[in-house]
């Protein structure tokens, strides 16, 4: 099944309606792929050494309760909630779904959630003008900060007032000072490597899933400060922590016959989740303790991303169907066997 979506170079295209091309665009996901967003999106540096098994699985089940995941995906049940309720579904499935496009479309591994704490904007505390979420393309260099948005109401387009919205929370911020081993890179559009973009996630007139990406050019003068160890170590701790926990599986693929996947069953789901084993084994002894210190983290970007750099030579990211989703982040959801 697939993903339809729309291309705009600016918000005055979009409110003018005026897409980059004639027609919708759309790309591939399963109902696995699905899984996979909600298993990873919005974690928090602190909270998420508490994210429980039932808590992944309140994630997976909310989406599953309100996207209809036949050919295409859908919006379901949300006419039932009380307009406070479809709110905050409506706010967890544009995380989930920009989640989803930013890894299958813009190659971006690893997404840091810029409203979380430990995250340091320079900007008045009462200042909570940060969009959601930035990350960085590893093989060109160029980074993305998105700024996610998400509705339950069937629309042909996005609401106007909330893409502006959006668009206010990109162009507040300047630059990322993105910090891995003790350099510091500098990512912003006067350099032409960070790319500001609004994904609005709604259901169409037909009430299937349909996204808008725009474009805006402005900005203002926040500098938000990244580690990119802490980046890695709070992408996924909370899953490490998990299969540490509970009864494992170690796995291969037929077609990727030199990786090895630690995998924990949801039989709710019919379905397994699991990583990568080369990226568990360098998590595992950090998520044991009881506090992580940044200093213990050092360098853990680097080997994550070698052991990635090899994966994506060999699997070409061709690993999404009805039977296994496997993110570039080296994510995986199966089917159980």
């Amino acid at each position: 099944m697939s993903i339809q979506y729309n291309n705009y170079s600016s918000l005055t295209d979009y409110i003018d309606r005026n897409a980059n091309y004639a027609f919708n665009q759309c790309f591939y996901a399963s109902k696995l792929t699905l899984i996979r967003g909600a298993l990873i999106v919005g974690l928090a540096p602190k909270a998420h050494l508490s994210l429980t098994k039932e808590l992944v699985e309140w994630k997976i089940s909310t989406m599953l309760a309100f996207i209809d995941t036949n050919t295409p995906f859908s919006i379901q049940n949300a006419d039932e909630l009380e307009m406070s309720e479809r709110v905050t579904i409506a706010y967890f499935i544009g995380m989930v779904f920009a989640q989803i496009h930013m890894q299958s479309q813009y190659n971006v591994r690893h997404l840091e959630h810029l409203k979380n704490p430990g995250i340091t904007p320079k900007s008045l505390p009462e200042d909570l003008k940060n969009p959601d979420i930035w990350g960085l393309n590893h093989r060109t260099g160029n980074s993305y900060l998105v700024e996610a948005k998400g509705s339950t109401v069937s629309n042909e387009y996005f609401n106007n007032q909330n893409v502006r919205k959006a668009d206010s929370q990109l162009r507040a911020i300047k630059q990322i000072d993105y910090t891995v081993s003790g350099i510091t890179l500098t990512y912003s559009q006067a350099i032409s490597n960070l790319e500001k973009l609004i994904v609005a996630t709604h259901p169409n007139l037909d009430n299937e899933i349909m996204q808008h990406i725009i474009d805006p050019k402005d900005e203002e003068d926040k500098v938000v400060k990244v580690n990119g160890d802490e980046m890695v170590y709070k992408h996924y701790s909370h899953l490490v922590k998990i299969l540490s926990e509970e009864n494992y599986k170690i796995i291969n693929l037929e077609s990727l016959p030199k990786f090895k996947f630690r995998t924990i069953d949801f039989d709710v789901y019919n379905c397994s989740i699991g990583l990568l084993e080369d990226v568990y084994q360098i998590l595992k002894p950090l998520v044991v303790r009881e506090k992580e210190v940044l200093k213990d983290l050092n360098d853990i970007n680097k080997e994550v991303n070698l052991i990635l750099d090899r994966f994506e030579k060999i699997s070409n990211y061709d690993l999404e169907n009805e039977k296994v989703s496997v993110g570039i982040d080296g994510v995986i959801v199966l089917l159980k066997s």
